[in-house]
């Protein structure tokens, strides 16, 4: 009976054992991925992401196993970024372009996308936010450029609060319940409107933020 009770006992002083290590080890995850460590400020970045970064001191922090340097064309195939992307595949996820290619130091910008992205920049703007939200933080409409084409989605803020050199944003959006019309307003070498009506239909949304460090 003694050796029942003993054993029961041991099950359950192990079992809340286990319990509190994994809330230890959680709060400590937690306290390492505090919020602020994902706000950035335009131009300057925060203490971990700056002008002055290396790729070093961020693996130093993240491990290797998710850093990865890689090679991106941009400008319609024309431009040639080797630079290093943390966190693949996660709401972390983030690309730097270096100053220094050789050092691999001094970040020139960064890219952030992807789905439930923990980025955000200190005035509201995040992945995610959508079109009439947009308009609410900028203060006012404004204009960006026809969709489904290589330089299509990016706006321009038309001197409203939102309007900055530090960062250009893409926005997305979901056409499907558009007639061809309506589309071919919205797609193209063109400039549209957040004014026209067409956009009232469709949910769009940042897809990508491009951050620029001075």
């Amino acid at each position: 009976m003694n050796n029942l009770k003993f054993g029961i006992y041991n099950k359950t002083f192990s079992i809340n054992l286990l319990s509190t290590l994994f809330f230890f080890f959680l709060s400590v995850e937690i306290f390492s991925q505090v919020k602020s460590d994902f706000i950035l400020t335009p131009c300057i970045g925060n203490t971990i992401l700056n002008s002055k970064t290396t790729e070093a001191d961020l693996i130093k922090m993240v491990g290797k196993k998710n850093a990865e340097r890689v090679e991106r064309w941009y400008a319609e195939g024309t431009e040639k970024v080797i630079g290093t992307a943390f966190f693949k595949d996660t709401p972390q996820y983030f690309f730097i372009k270096w100053r220094d290619t050789v050092n691999f130091k001094n970040p020139e910008w960064i890219e952030i996308s992807g789905d439930k992205s923990l980025w955000e920049i200190d005035n509201g703007i995040k992945v995610g936010t959508e079109l009439k939200e947009l308009v609410k933080l900028n203060g006012k409409h404004f204009k960006f450029s026809g969709f489904d084409w290589d330089y299509g989605g990016y706006a321009i803020f038309d001197k409203g609060n939102l309007e900055s050199d530090c960062y250009s944003i893409r926005l997305f959006y979901d056409y499907e319940n558009l007639f061809e019309n309506e589309w071919n307003q919205i797609v193209g070498d063109k400039m549209v409107s957040t004014k026209n009506p067409v956009l009232n239909k469709i949910k769009i949304y940042i897809d990508v933020i491009t951050f620029y460090f001075k």
